[in-house]
């Protein structure tokens, strides 16, 4: 089912490229999205002719997740659409679609979430926590993997905007900017057997 705020999908990594992906190389290229309705696309689909894709990896029940909120949203007025499409991606083992629309639709997210079944999406790009963002360039490639800062507010001295110089230097195509940054937050759960989600860490 769909809200208007939420167009609802089904995150699956996609078996053709499942025998022939490299670390970093074309990652977007074999993610297929599924809709409620059953209609399939990609990713590649879904932002094709943009600069930049920005894949948010959340979770409803996350503290970090929820304090970045207002961080992830503002990338939506900050870069322009057209050449900047920012996605959500949970993860977690157990978690409803269903479930975390509602918590999203409550807190007023914008982007739209994505669902992760068996955390086979996460498990390829190599997250293992929320909010970990992962940015692709126009071609899949993984550009940049880690934090979106280092948990101080925009403006405040001190803070080192990761996610945003990671962008500005795919839209400005150059390399000179972190590929990788330190990850915190709370560990995505990879089967309903193990520990639930770890207590959110952060550094200041």
């Amino acid at each position: 089912m769909a809200t208007s705020r939420h167009l609802v999908l089904t995150l699956l990594l996609g078996t053709a490229c499942a025998t022939s992906r490299h670390a970093g190389t074309r990652a977007a290229d074999g993610l297929a999205l599924v809709a409620g309705d059953g209609t399939a696309t990609t990713i590649h689909d879904r932002c094709q002719g943009r600069d930049a894709t920005v894949l948010v990896f959340w979770s409803a029940s996350c503290p970090c997740v929820r304090r970045y909120q207002q961080r992830i949203d503002a990338l939506l007025d900050d870069y322009p659409a057209a050449r900047v499409c920012v996605l959500g991606v949970s993860s977690n083992a157990g978690d409803q679609l269903t479930d975390v629309l509602r918590v999203a639709d409550q807190r007023g997210v914008r982007i739209p979430i994505l669902r992760d079944e068996g955390g086979r999406v996460a498990d390829a790009l190599g997250v293992r926590s929320t909010p970990t963002v992962v940015v692709l360039d126009a071609a899949g490639e993984v550009r940049y993997l880690g934090w979106i800062d280092n948990e101080r507010l925009p403006g405040e001295p001190g803070r080192e905007a990761w996610l945003e110089r990671a962008l500005h230097g795919v839209l400005e195509r150059r390399d000179a900017f972190a590929h990788r940054s330190p990850t915190y937050g709370c560990a995505i759960t990879r089967s309903l057997l193990g520990s639930q989600s770890s207590p959110c860490c952060s550094i200041h």
